[in-house]
C-alpha cells in the first residue's frame, strides 16, 4: 500500500506496540492520528513524529467509552475525508484469579480490548466500503489460543477480537477493504508491570520491533 499521506488511526498509541506502530507509520510520511488515555505520552509521540509526518495529531480519551471511540473516527473522517488504515491496538491486562475477579472488571476489559475495536471499526467501515479501499488491523494475542494462568478474561477479550476479525475478513470479500489480524506472543511492553497478581511467565520477551 501507499504509506505517504495515508490517513492512519492507531489506538493504544501511548506506549508499547501502539507507539512503535505510530512511529513506523510516521517514518513513512503517513497522516497519523494517535489515540490513547495518557495525553502527555501522546503529545511527546506526536511531537517526535511531526519531523517526518507533519500532519500528525492525537486524541486523548478513554476508548472503553463508546462515544469517545466513535467520535475519534467521525472527527478523522470529517477532517481528512477518509481513513486508510485503522489499527485497533488499545488494550488493558487483567491478571487475576477468577475467584477474585468482579463482573465490573470483566466488563471493563471487554470494553477496552474488544468493544473499542468493534466501535471504531463499525464507525469507519461505511466510508471504507464506499471508497472501495482501506485496512482494518486488529491486534490480538497468543493468549487467545493458549490461555495463560490467571488471564482467562484477557484471553477471552482477545479471542473475541479474533472471531470478529475473521468474520470481518469474510464479509469484506470483494469490497476492496482488508481485515488483518496481528497475534503477538510475549512482547516486552509495560503491560507486564500492570499485574494485579504475580505473573508466572518466565520466558523470553521479544522487543516491540518484532511486531512492527
Amino acid at each position: 500500500m501507499r504509506y505517504r499521506d495515508a490517513v492512519v488511526v492507531v489506538t493504544g498509541a501511548s506506549s508499547g506496540i501502539g507507539r512503535a506502530l505510530a512511529e513506523a507509520f510516521a517514518q513513512r510520511g503517513s497522516r497519523l492520528v494517535a489515540v490513547a488515555r495518557r495525553e502527555a505520552e501522546l503529545a511527546s509521540l506526536v511531537e517526535s513524529c511531526r519531523a517526518q509526518a507533519p500532519v500528525s495529531r492525537y486524541r486523548a480519551g478513554d476508548l472503553g467509552d463508546r462515544a469517545f471511540a466513535e467520535e475519534v473516527v467521525e472527527e478523522t473522517l470529517a477532517r481528512e475525508g477518509r481513513i486508510d488504515v485503522l489499527v485497533n491496538n488499545a488494550g488493558m491486562p487483567l491478571h487475576a484469579h477468577l475467584s477474585t475477579t468482579t463482573p465490573d472488571q470483566v466488563a471493563r476489559v471487554m470494553d477496552v480490548n474488544f468493544m473499542s475495536c468493534v466501535w471504531c471499526t463499525l464507525a469507519a467501515l461505511p466510508s471504507m466500503v464506499a471508497e472501495g479501499s482501506g485496512h482494518v488491523v486488529n491486534v490480538s494475542s497468543f493468549g487467545a489460543l493458549v490461555v495463560p494462568p490467571r488471564e482467562p478474561v484477557y484471553a477471552a477479550s482477545k479471542a473475541a477480537v479474533e472471531a470478529f476479525t475473521q468474520g470481518l475478513w469474510n464479509e469484506l470479500s470483494g469490497s476492496g477493504v482488508q481485515a488483518l489480524l496481528v497475534r503477538p506472543g510475549a512482547i516486552d511492553t509495560e503491560i507486564w508491570d500492570k499485574q494485579q497478581e504475580p505473573n508466572c511467565y518466565r520466558g523470553a520477551k521479544a522487543p516491540v520491533r518484532a511486531v512492527v
